[in-house]
């Protein structure tokens, strides 16, 4: 069993966001119904699992002080040919969220997805689950905004040439309702 395989089976099937697969290419509807947006991935690595990260009430042991209580919307674990990726996603409707709100979310689904590694190693003794993954964090924004840009939106992070490696250094992608997949990595 594969880790992508071992997250199927771990999993509810509540928190799982099917994917639409063919012969040549995988897609996947990213829905967010508190925000009432949808954002279309396409080219998913076949391998791949698309966790509702938000799926489950906020964990109430924690105070929230920091924020601790937070998630990003959606978590794409996926395995391509010769690369393992984890890419934390926060979906927005508008453009005004504060950058530290949406680092706190992305750091939630990192802990989350550290919490899902904890049970594998020790559930299901894989001593190696979800090791060597690559992350990423991206938001989303602009997403409801009816007139699209003609023009590719050149992130801000992607100029400077900074890596979107960790939840305070987050890719922002505005205004885009379709992506490929490669655009998140």
């Amino acid at each position: 069993m594969n880790d992508i395989t071992i997250l199927q089976e771990m999993l509810n099937t509540g928190a799982q966001v099917p994917l639409q697969q063919t012969e040549e290419k995988c897609s996947v509807t990213l829905k967010d119904k508190q925000a009432k947006t949808a954002v279309e991935i396409t080219d998913l690595p076949h391998d791949s699992i698309v966790i509702r990260a938000e799926a489950f009430k906020p964990p109430t042991v924690f105070k929230g002080s920091k924020g601790e209580r937070r998630r990003a919307d959606f978590v794409i674990v996926s395995i391509a040919a010769t690369e393992k990726w984890i890419i934390c996603i926060e979906t927005q409707a508008g453009t005004g969220k504060d950058p530290e709100d949406v680092e706190q979310q992305l750091r939630g689904a990192q802990c989350f997805i550290g919490y899902c590694k904890c049970i594998g190693k020790s559930f299901w003794q894989l001593e190696r689950f979800l090791e060597d993954y690559q992350y990423r964090f991206v938001s989303i924004s602009g997403i409801n905004i009816n007139k699209q840009s003609t023009r590719f939106y050149q992130p801000r992070n992607k100029s400077r040439e900074i890596s979107h490696d960790s939840p305070d250094a987050f890719l922002e992608i505005l205004a885009r309702q379709s992506l490929y997949f490669h655009e998140l990595t």
